[in-house]
């Protein structure tokens, strides 16, 4: 006769191997620090319970941001297909977050971008760097910036205490999230004519794509 420890067991195993699997988003960024700071607290403040977000700081050059992309989704399908997980599926969206730099942008951004298209990974490019998405969140500017170091600067000029490991800007930041994607769009529109390819796009980003669609997911 099988005990009631025993039933209860059974069917609580019976529910995990029907529990339906997360959604899952792949995030490879260049940064090692500052994009995956942002990126893992936006998670944690959107709740996504049901969505796993894999944030990588590849902190590499952007083909190298592909090439780990796709290495993760190619890990991923091995993981799905050998059923080592009941709850984890392949990668839905991938998303390689890239600097284009400035003045001169680096010599595989190129090949990254060609790289990634052709195995249909969203390229989310900011010229010249991440940085640019926090100023936004404090101003609308369109003015082109010199260089990374430059954003930095003005962002620094903004809120001091920033720096590549710094968490405390999130907290700042964060409320300002709308007015963040407002001021990015409305520099797409009125300086880029809503651009795809960012490449000679100085300032612009395409982070809020990100943020926008984690928020619709949450």
């Amino acid at each position: 006769m099988v005990s009631r420890k025993q039933r209860k067991i059974d069917e609580y195993k019976r529910r995990e191997a029907f529990k339906e699997p997360y959604k899952s988003v792949l995030i490879v960024c260049e940064g090692k620090k500052t994009e995956p700071i942002y990126f893992s607290l936006l998670k944690s403040n959107l709740r996504l319970a049901m969505v796993e977000v894999k944030i990588v700081g590849e902190g590499a050059a952007p083909i190298n941001v592909v090439d780990r992309a796709i290495e993760l989704i190619e890990e991923r399908k091995l993981l799905v297909r050998e059923r080592k997980s009941l709850t984890k599926v392949e990668y839905e969206v991938v998303y390689c977050v890239i600097d284009v730099e400035a003045p001169i942008p680096h010599e595989s951004l190129a090949r990254a971008i060609d790289k990634a298209r052709g195995n249909k990974l969203d390229v989310i490019l900011s010229n010249p760097c991440f940085e640019y998405w926090y100023v936004l969140h404090f101003r609308k500017t369109s003015a082109p910036f010199s260089s990374s170091r430059n954003v930095k600067s003005t962002l620094r000029q903004i809120h001091p205490a920033y720096s590549e490991s710094d968490t405390t800007i999130f907290n700042v930041v964060y409320p300002k999230t709308s007015d963040a994607i407002k001021h990015s769009k409305e520099v797409l529109k009125e300086q880029h004519n809503n651009a795809e390819d960012l490449r000679n796009c100085n300032p612009s980003t395409h982070v809020h794509k990100i943020v926008e669609y984690l928020q619709n997911t949450a």
